[in-house]
C-alpha cells in the first residue's frame, strides 16, 4: 500500500491539472489577440504539465482514464475555434442548397444571397473547396441537420473518443493516455475544431485489424483493413500511401515462414476496396468528365509555407524551391518506397511515414502533428511526446496573417525536440534490440 500512495497522489496531480488547464484554456481561442494569446500558452502549459507528470504513471484505473479525456474535452467545446470551421460549416451549407463546394468559392456571385452572419469569418474566400469528397459528405450531413458549431465539434469529438478507446483496449490505459490526455489533441478536436480525427479513427482501426495477433486473424480480414484505410483515404487524401503498403505487404504468412509472398489478386482487390469510399463520395460532385477536387489554382497549395522544416533550410541554399511545392512530392515518394521496402509492420511504416511527410512538407498547421500520436502509442516515443507540447508555439503565427513566417528561435523551439525526441527513442530501441541478441 505504501508503494502505491505515491502514484494515487501523482494520478490525482495530473488529472487535476489537466482539467484545471482545460478550464482555464475554453475562454482563450482567440490566438490573433497576443494578450490572448499569451493566456492561451499559459493555460495549455498547464495541461502540459499534467501531461507530462502522466508519463511516470504505472496504473491508471479506466474510471481515471475516461473522466479526463471526456472532461478535458467537454470543458473545451465552448472554446472559440480556429477558422477552418467556418469553411466546414458553410461548405456543407451550401450542399444542402444544391451548390458543389468544389465549382464555387465561397465569395461566388451566385452564394451572395445565401451568405450567413459568420460569413466574413470563411478564410480563403477566393478559393473553392480542398477538402475530399467524403468529408464534404460529412458536412453536408451534419448541415442537413443544423449548421451549428456545437454540432460539428461534437462530430468531431466522438470519433476521437473512440480512437481512444481503441487504443486503450490493445494498449491500456496507461500507454493510451499519449493520445487520450494530449493538450495537442484535446485541444484540436473539442477547442479548434479540426476535422481530423475522422480520417485518424479508420486508420487506426485499419492498423489494429493488419497488426493484430496471427492467432486472432481471420481469413477475410485484409477486406476490412483495405476498406477502413479507403475510407480514411477518402476524408483526407495523406493516407493514401497507407493503402499501398496494404497492397505491397498483401500476402499468405503461415508458421515459420518468413518469405512474402505476393498474391496479384488481393493486391488488386485491395486497390478497388480502398479506392472504392473515394469514388463513391465523388460521384455526386463530378459533371461530365469534370471533377475538380483539389483547386490546383489556389497559391496556398501551390507554393504557400507556414511553419515548414526542411523546405525551410532548403530554400536558404536555394531560392527558386519557394517557386513550387510540387517539388516535394519526389523525395517524399522515395521516403515512401525506401519504407515501404523495410517496414515490418502496419505502425512501423505509419509512424515513420508520418515523420518523413511532417518534416519534407512545405505546409505544416498545428493539428497535423495530430497524425502522428496513435502511431507512437506503442513505443511512447519522446519526439512525440515533446512535439505535443512544442507545437503551440505554432500559434504565434495566427497574429502575424500578413507574415505567416516563423523566426528562426521560434521554428528552433518547434521542431527540435521533435527532431532529437525521435533519434532518442530510435537509439534508445535499436541499443535494446541488440541487447536482446548479444
Amino acid at each position: 500500500m505504501l508503494n502505491s500512495k505515491p502514484f494515487d497522489l501523482l494520478l490525482f496531480f495530473s488529472s487535476f491539472l489537466l482539467i484545471f488547464g482545460a478550464l482555464l484554456l475554453s475562454p482563450h481561442g482567440n490566438v490573433a489577440d497576443i494578450p490572448t494569446l499569451h493566456k492561451f500558452w499559459v493555460a495549455s502549459g498547464v495541461m502540459g504539465v499534467g501531461f507530462i507528470l502522466s508519463w511516470r504513471l504505472k496504473t491508471i484505473p479506466a474510471i481515471w482514464f475516461w473522466g479526463v479525456a471526456i472532461a478535458t474535452r467537454l470543458l473545451l467545446l465552448p472554446m472559440n475555434p480556429s477558422d477552418d470551421i467556418w469553411r466546414y460549416l458553410w461548405e456543407g451549407y451550401i450542399q444542402t442548397l444544391g451548390f458543389s463546394p468544389y465549382h464555387f468559392a465561397p465569395n461566388a456571385l451566385e452564394l451572395e444571397p445565401y451568405r450567413t452572419v459568420w460569413w466574413s469569418q470563411i478564410n480563403h474566400a477566393d478559393v473553392s473547396a480542398i477538402y475530399p469528397p467524403m468529408t464534404q459528405l460529412g458536412f453536408w450531413m451534419l448541415a442537413a441537420i443544423a449548421p451549428n458549431l456545437y454540432l460539428f465539434k461534437i462530430a468531431f469529438v466522438l470519433p476521437d473518443l473512440l480512437t481512444c478507446g481503441l487504443l486503450s483496449r490493445r494498449f491500456g490505459t496507461v500507454r493510451s493516455t499519449l493520445y487520450a490526455w494530449n493538450p495537442m489533441i484535446i485541444y484540436s478536436f473539442a477547442g479548434g475544431a479540426h476535422y481530423d480525427s475522422w480520417f485518424i479513427l479508420p486508420l487506426v482501426a485499419a492498423w489494429l485489424i493488419v497488426d493484430q495477433e496471427p492467432s486472432l486473424r481471420r481469413s477475410f480480414d485484409w477486406i476490412w483493413s483495405a476498406l477502413w484505410v479507403g475510407i480514411s483515404m477518402a476524408v483526407k487524401w495523406v493516407s493514401l500511401p497507407m493503402l499501398g503498403f496494404l497492397v505491397w505487404r498483401s500476402r499468405s504468412v503461415s508458421k515459420g515462414e518468413s518469405l512474402r509472398q505476393l498474391k496479384f489478386w488481393q493486391a488488386v482487390c485491395i486497390v478497388i476496396i480502398g479506392a472504392l469510399p473515394i469514388v463513391l463520395a465523388a460521384l455526386p460532385f463530378c459533371q461530365s468528365s469534370v471533377c475538380p477536387l483539389i483547386p490546383t489554382s489556389s497559391v496556398f497549395v501551390s507554393y504557400g509555407r507556414s511553419a515548414e522544416f526542411i523546405p525551410h533550410f532548403v530554400a536558404k541554399v536555394w531560392q527558386p524551391s519557394l517557386q513550387t511545392n510540387s517539388i516535394y512530392v519526389f523525395p517524399l515518394a522515395l521516403f515512401v518506397l525506401w519504407l515501404a521496402l523495410r517496414a515490418r509492420h502496419f505502425q512501423q511504416f505509419a509512424e515513420w511515414y508520418w515523420f518523413g511527410l511532417l518534416t519534407i512538407t512545405p505546409i505544416i498547421h498545428f493539428w497535423y502533428f495530430t497524425w502522428i500520436v496513435p502511431f507512437a502509442v506503442p513505443s511512447q516515443n519522446w519526439g512525440v511526446r515533446l512535439i505535443s507540447l512544442s507545437a503551440f508555439i505554432y500559434f504565434v503565427l495566427p497574429s502575424r496573417v500578413s507574415d505567416w513566417r516563423l523566426t528562426e528561435p521560434e521554428r528552433l523551439l518547434l521542431w527540435l525536440p521533435f527532431i532529437l525526441g525521435w533519434l532518442w527513442t530510435m537509439i534508445s530501441h535499436s541499443s535494446n534490440s541488440h541487447k536482446k541478441f548479444s
